[in-house]
Formats: structure tokens, sequence, C-alpha cells
């Protein structure tokens, strides 16, 4: 890649994807995850971007209402944009509850608007500790797949490897978000999928 051309990450999405219990690094599992790409040679950190676009307890609903505008302020020449997102879990919780219809409505349009600016990778929903919520997580992330498979979406699952990880679940202090142990977990998931390689591979 053109040295002018400076690759740049969009990670939106909620208190899980801001990393709120990652007391060991900023940024959480996203900013593991760009640390193992660049030792893996995919880009140079820097030049390479990652803005980890997380606001707490905010649904899809909020995401879509924010993204464009946050996208559009860090705009800059020569950037080679890419756009994550990974949300829902606000959405699955009895307070805030809402169908998983409306949820992966909301979420099909904000990836059609992303994906007319950028390549998109949709994240699954982490598991939290109460698992009357989770099992309508699993059911959230079943659907997300399939709209994924439907549109031609990258799609990232990693919710059953996160589920079955006592690391990743004994590190959710608060029931919800994950520790340092569980934000490494969940980025080594990540990394070991095709669809995250692809996505943070860059072009010579």
């Amino acid at each position: 890649m053109s040295r002018n051309v400076t690759e740049t990450w969009f990670f939106y999405g909620d208190s899980l994807t801001l990393g709120v219990n990652d007391d060991a690094m900023q940024g959480g599992w996203v900013g593991r995850l760009a640390r193992k790409g660049g030792a893996a040679g995919l880009y140079a950190l820097p030049p390479a971007t990652f803005y980890n676009l997380g606001v707490r307890r905010h649904t899809v609903m909020d995401v879509r209402a924010r993204w464009k505008q946050e996208w559009e302020a860090r705009q800059l020449p020569g950037i080679s944009p890419h756009i994550a997102f990974c949300a829902g879990v606000v959405d699955m919780v009895p307070a805030d509850g809402k169908p998983v219809a409306e949820v992966c409505a909301t979420m099909q349009a904000m990836l059609t608007e992303a994906a007319a600016l950028a390549p998109v990778l949709l994240i699954s929903v982490p598991p939290i500790a109460n698992p009357d919520v989770t099992a309508r997580i699993a059911g959230l992330n079943r659907a997300y797949a399939e709209l994924c498979a439907e549109h031609g979406f990258g799609w990232a699952d990693v919710f059953e490897t996160l589920k079955g990880s006592s690391a990743y679940m004994e590190s959710l202090r608060d029931g919800i978000h994950a520790g340092p142990e569980g934000c490494e977990v969940m980025a080594e998931a990540l990394f070991a999928l095709p669809s995250v390689q692809a996505f943070l591979t860059t072009q010579p």
C-alpha cells in the first residue's frame, strides 16, 4: 500500500466494544486485536489507525444514529477505511429489550449504508453471565449470521467460543464486561477467523 495511504479501522459498538473493564490495556479487545494484526505483519502500527467507537449503554439504534457523523468527523485525505460493528447486548436485556427482527432490520440498514463506503464486518455479540439474556443474545447472533449470509456482509462469530471459555466467562467481573483476560480471549478468537484476517489484511 502506498505510503500516502493510511489504513484506518472503525469499530462501532457499546461498552463491551469499548472494553470498560480492561484495566490492563486501553481499548479492550479492539486494541488487543489491533496489536495482533500489527505483530503478524498485516499492517504497520503506526501509521495504521484504529478507532474504538464504543459507547456505554448504546443500543443498535443508538449506534446507527451516531456512526455516520463520527465517521465523517474522522475522514482525512488518503485514508483507506474499514468498518466493523459489534452491538446488540443492550437490546437483549429486559429493561431495553427489543424484538430480534427489529434489531436486525436496524443493523441491516446500517451495514448497507456502511458497505457503500468501505469493507464491513459484523462481530457477534458476546455472552454475559445472565443465562436468560445470553439465550436471547444467541438468538440475535443466529439472526445476524443469516443476515450476513443473505446480503454478503462479513461475519465474525465467536459467541460459542467465548461462552465455552472459562477464562472469558470468569473475567466478567460485573457479569457483563470482560476484564483483561477475557478481552485477550476475544481478541485471540477473532484473530483466528478467516473473515477477520481478511478484514485486517491490507493490499501491498
